[in-house]
């Protein structure tokens, strides 16, 4: 197999960006939005890794920090560690929280994270059909209302101090509840796949 150091990503100065702790990237979907890894130097050699997504929360620094925080867990535990950022004001109106509930106006989060997800898959040539989220705050907001829509997509989730929940209660509409699911996000609630993903949740001091 070709490897990224070597094949496709020649260059030295390419691979320099593209493994450990990675430059940051605008979305080839939607530019507005961006994201860095830590990417285990054995991927450049080919070697097959899970992925870990750690999301920002409301100030946005940690998006960095996640990332170096935990570089020393993927590199022992062969896991590339995907940190989004998910900007303020995207729409100019300097509007903090969109991303914690997952739309905003023409915005659907949880596509871009998908997007950007998908977009690594490629570059990396792994199968991170599922992975693991781990998101604090505004993250652990993310986190946990991913989950519901998306739990087939996630084989854990840790979710620290979410300032607000979302019940799975279908008397009620998004984001209190899930009742309109289907017209909102064009997703049905699958709560059999939910309850098959690990969940840790962390609240208090």
């Amino acid at each position: 197999m070709t490897s990224i150091a070597t094949g496709s990503f020649a260059d030295r100065g390419r691979a320099t960006y593209d493994l450990g702790a990675t430059a940051i990237f605008a979305s080839k979907s939607d530019p507005r939005f961006h994201y860095c890894l830590y990417v285990p130097p054995a991927v450049g050699e080919g070697a097959k890794v899970d992925l870990l997504v750690a999301v920002h929360g409301t100030g946005r620094t940690s998006f960095l920090g996640f990332r170096d925080a935990f570089a020393e867990f993927g590199r022992w535990n062969d896991c590339a560690i995907l940190c989004p950022l998910f900007p303020i004001g995207v729409l100019g109106d300097d509007a903090r929280s969109g991303y914690k509930y997952m739309i905003e106006g023409d915005i659907r989060y949880d596509q871009v994270l998908l997007a950007i997800v998908e977009e690594v898959v490629a570059k990396y040539r792994q199968d991170w059909t599922r992975f693991a989220m781990f998101g604090y705050s505004g993250g652990g907001q993310f986190t946990h209302r991913f989950a519901i829509l998306h739990p087939d997509r996630l084989w854990a989730a840790s979710i620290g101090a979410p300032g607000s929940v979302t019940l799975l209660d279908s008397a009620r509409d998004w984001w209190v509840g899930i009742r309109d699911l289907p017209e909102k996000f064009g997703i049905s609630f699958d709560a059999a796949a939910l309850a098959k993903v690990p969940v840790q949740m962390i609240v208090g001091d």
